[in-house]
C-alpha cells in the first residue's frame, strides 16, 4: 500500500461553514449550496490531497468516520424528542453520512469503489484493511482515504467515554486523508504492516519480534494508558515518541492525524502506531516515509 499524497485539516469547531467553504474554493470550483458540515469537512481533506495528483477515473474513495454527521443528527433528535416535530426535511436527509463520500467523489469526477466506514475506535485501521484486501484482489489500483469527524461537543461524554479530563485536551474538527496506490513509483511512503491482536500480550509477543529497518517514531492511540505505553515501549525500541494528540488536538478518527501528521514532520523513518478500542483489542499500523 503506496502512499503518494497526504492531507492534514484539523481546526477548532466553527458556527460559520462559510469557513470551510472558503477553504475548499481554493481546490475545487464545485459549489456545496446544501451541503452541511461533515460534508464540507470531508471535502476540505479530500481536495488538499488531491490537489494537483492527476486522480484517476476509477480511484476509489474510503471515507472512514467514528460518529459521521453529528450536527445534523442532533438536530433531528432534538426535533423529534424535545421539540415533538417532525424533522426539517433537509436536516433528516443529512443525518445520511454516507452522502460525503458521494461528494468527495462527485468532485474529482470520479467512479471508483465509494465506501463509508465506521468501527468503534478503529475506523481508520479497519478501512485500511478493507482498502488493503480490494488492493490485493485488484479491485482497487488507487485510493483516496481520509479519517473525519466533527468535534466532542459533550464535555460530561467524554470523561465518561474515555476517563480522562476533558479539558486536558484541545478538541478539534479534523479531516486527514492519504493517496494510496498499489503502484510504487512516486511513493512517497508506504503502510507495510496493519496488524490486529486480541490482547497486550500478543500484540507485544508481535512487536518484539519484528525487525525494522530502522529504530521507529512510537505513537499511541487515546485508550492507550500509561502502564500499557511503557509496557508497549519496552516491546518496540524506538527513537522517539510522537503525540500527535497533544499536537494537533483530539477528534474521534484522530489515528487519520497521526499517520497524515508523521508523514509530514519525519524524512526516511518509521512510524509505529498502536492504538485500541473498548473491547481491548489492539491493532499496529507501521509506516514507513522514504
Amino acid at each position: 500500500m503506496y502512499i503518494h499524497n497526504y492531507s492534514i485539516f484539523v481546526n477548532p469547531p466553527v458556527d460559520d461553514i462559510k469557513i470551510y467553504k472558503q477553504e475548499i474554493s481554493r481546490y475545487t470550483d464545485v459549489k456545496f449550496r446544501r451541503a452541511n458540515k461533515f460534508v464540507l469537512l470531508s471535502m476540505v481533506g479530500a481536495s488538499r490531497c488531491a490537489h494537483r495528483q492527476n486522480i484517476r477515473t476509477n480511484t476509489a474513495v474510503y471515507l472512514t468516520t467514528e460518529n459521521g454527521n453529528l450536527g445534523d443528527t442532533e438536530t433531528v433528535l432534538d426535533q423529534i424528542f424535545h421539540k415533538h416535530e417532525f424533522p426539517m426535511p433537509y436536516n433528516f436527509i443529512n443525518t445520511m453520512s454516507n452522502t460525503a463520500s458521494f461528494y468527495v467523489a462527485q468532485s474529482f469526477d470520479i467512479l471508483g469503489r465509494n465506501l463509508i466506514v465506521s468501527s468503534k475506535q478503529l475506523s481508520f485501521e479497519r478501512g485500511l484493511e478493507l482498502l488493503r484486501s480490494d488492493l490485493a484482489a485488484g479491485a482497487v489500483e488507487e485510493a483516496l482515504i481520509g479519517g473525519v469527524d466533527e468535534v466532542c461537543f459533550s464535555k460530561s461524554q467524554f470523561e465518561a467515554k474515555f476517563n480522562r479530563p476533558h479539558d486536558d485536551f484541545q478538541m478539534v474538527e479534523g479531516s486527514c486523508w492519504l493517496l494510496i496506490k498499489a503502484q510504487k513509483r512516486g511513493a512517497l511512503g508506504k503502510i507495510s504492516e496493519i496488524q490486529s491482536f486480541g490482547s497486550l500480550a500478543q500484540t507485544e509477543n508481535w512487536l518484539k519480534c519484528q525487525k525494522l529497518k530502522r529504530q521507529p517514531i512510537l505513537s499511541c492511540g487515546m485508550l492507550i494508558d500509561l502502564g500499557q505505553k511503557e509496557s508497549l515501549g519496552q516491546a518496540v525500541p524506538h527513537e522517539a515518541e510522537f503525540d500527535y494528540i497533544g499536537e494537533y488536538g483530539y477528534f474521534d478518527s484522530a489515528t487519520a492525524c497521526g499517520v497524515s501528521g508523521f508523514l509530514d514532520r519525519y524524512d526516511k523513518a518509521c512510524l509505529v502506531h498502536i492504538n485500541k478500542d473498548f473491547r481491548g483489542q489492539f491493532v499496529v499500523l507501521v509506516v514507513e516515509k522514504y
